[in-house]
């Protein structure tokens, strides 16, 4: 191509000539313009991104990780951010419409002199200026927009639809990967309960990662929407992680990423699931009318959707605890109760997702602390009994500890306020005991609130009440940023 350049007489430089390389190789091969440039260089893939690199060693710019397969899938018709697309453009010394990243909209003259708007779509490679394969349609056609006869048009249109397929038919993801991404997902949701939430949560995050790589390219809507599932129980899962860990910003971000996914998932399930999250970040917040906003914003749509809608119904009954609405809390435990007999299918996601029913009677529990009275406090023992037992009964790697040690707490909350001090402090030992490796922030909370009620006239004096208090506090310490801790909520 260089010598029928030089054949021909053109004075051309060097950019100039790989132009017109690559605007042959498109109009010979169909190649987006990506590829037609790298090929006009006479690079490999590896090879193009050494010299990426060099190029941001160079200009003082940070280094990207950028992979061959993401390279690959760009040059397949996959849009890079617009960070990367401004440094492929650097590394080429053009511009996006030449590598095929965008539109050209340049105003041309059609065959009857009127002047026409063209635009340039992404596809094969054209830069104008003497072409190397003369005598070939332009692949990309508009009315008057060449000299061509109704028989050359219809054939390289017929070329268009064809290199269309081409792309359209494309998909990153292949026949085991969302089956493997669903199975990883599981098993991390699964384990969950039973193990140290900062080392899950970083296997969370690379599974996300890979999700979100996956939806940045190119697949067909079906898989699309089951990514999205993917990555919005990720998230979901991953807010509950930061939760745990205190960090309630970083969890409401999450979650609201989660919603956007369960949305455009269209998976009625998780958007229950999700709201449930808010609703339980804002109670915990202390924000509990804004907790009873997120668990009613989807109460029409959370029919049927599992435990979650048991879950729902559940915050929303301790967030109205929290405000004294005795007759709302009954409503929404009787909500609860009601989805509980209707769950027409299981969670689309069990293991940490679900709500089982001791988890059902410890809410319950709670509830009935917060709203107080002898016959309210008698009520709320038995409930959290109950849900201490059955949390018991599952085997040690599967059991839920910081949810049974909430349950404790709530055992605790009833027997203090009726003025049974030592069955309190068996409880909240007990807390100690179990929760040592795990002191999720909900627990800590929860116990700050117990050391509160040792405040209480009628057991302050009491060298147990003191002693328990010191060791409630010394308990919630703030723990070393290494330390790693567990499940709840």
């Amino acid at each position: 191509m260089r010598a029928d350049i030089g054949a021909k007489g053109w004075r051309t430089s060097p950019d100039e000539l790989r132009n017109r390389i690559a605007e042959a190789i498109g109009e010979c091969c169909g190649h987006l313009g990506l590829k037609c440039f790298r090929l006009a260089e006479g690079w490999t893939v590896a090879a193009a991104i050494t010299h990426f690199h060099r190029m941001c060693d160079r200009a003082g710019l940070k280094r990207r990780g950028l992979t061959e397969r993401s390279w690959r899938q760009w040059e397949a018709g996959d849009r890079p951010s617009r960070d990367y697309e401004d440094l492929l453009c650097r590394l080429f010394r053009t511009g996006p419409v030449h590598l095929g990243f965008a539109s050209d909209y340049t105003f041309r003259p059609s065959s009857e002199g009127r002047g026409v708007l063209v635009p340039r779509q992404r596809g094969p490679v054209q830069l104008g200026g003497p072409s190397l394969a003369a005598g070939r349609p332009s692949p990309m056609l508009a009315p008057g927009n060449s000299g061509m006869t109704a028989a050359e048009a219809i054939a390289a249109a017929a070329r268009e639809s064809a290199h269309f397929t081409q792309y359209a038919g494309r998909t990153n993801v292949g026949p085991h990967t969302l089956e493997q991404l669903d199975a990883d997902l599981r098993n991390l949701i699964k384990a969950y309960p039973g193990r140290p939430v900062y080392p899950t949560f970083l296997e969370l995050v690379e599974l996300r990662n890979s999700d979100f790589e996956l939806l940045e390219g190119r697949q067909y809507p079906a898989q699309s929407r089951d990514l999205y599932l993917v990555a919005g129980v990720t998230c979901g899962v991953m807010s509950n992680a930061s939760f745990d860990l205190g960090h309630m910003q970083a969890a409401a971000t999450q979650a609201r990423t989660a919603y956007l996914c369960a949305e455009l998932s269209g998976s009625e399930w998780l958007r229950t699931w999700v709201r449930g999250m808010q609703s339980l970040i804002a109670y915990w917040g202390d924000h509990f009318e804004e907790a009873v906003a997120f668990a009613s914003s989807v109460r029409g749509h959370a029919a049927a959707q599992g435990s979650a809608t048991v879950r729902l119904a559940s915050i929303e009954a301790r967030a109205r605890a929290r405000l004294g609405d005795a007759e709302g809390v009954e409503t929404a435990l009787e909500a609860a109760a009601n989805a509980r007999e209707s769950a027409l299918h299981p969670d689309e996601y069990a293991g940490m997702m679900a709500f089982p029913v001791e988890k059902q009677l410890f809410y319950g529990s709670t509830c009935q602390v917060w709203l107080g009275g002898e016959a309210r406090l008698r009520r709320a023992a038995q409930d959290a009994s109950r849900a201490v037992s059955m949390f018991e009964q599952a085997p040690l790697r599967q059991r839920r500890v910081g949810e049974m040690c909430l349950a404790r707490l709530d055992l605790a909350a009833a027997r203090l306020g009726s003025g049974e001090l030592d069955g309190a402090a068996e409880q909240v030992r007990a807390v100690f005991a179990e929760a040592a490796n795990r002191r999720t922030d909900s627990v800590r909370r929860r116990l700050t609130q117990v050391r509160d009620q040792l405040e209480a006239p009628r057991v302050k004096t009491s060298p147990l009440a003191a002693s328990l208090s010191d060791e409630i506090i010394e308990f919630c310490a703030p723990s070393p940023p290494a330390v790693t801790e567990g499940h709840s909520s």
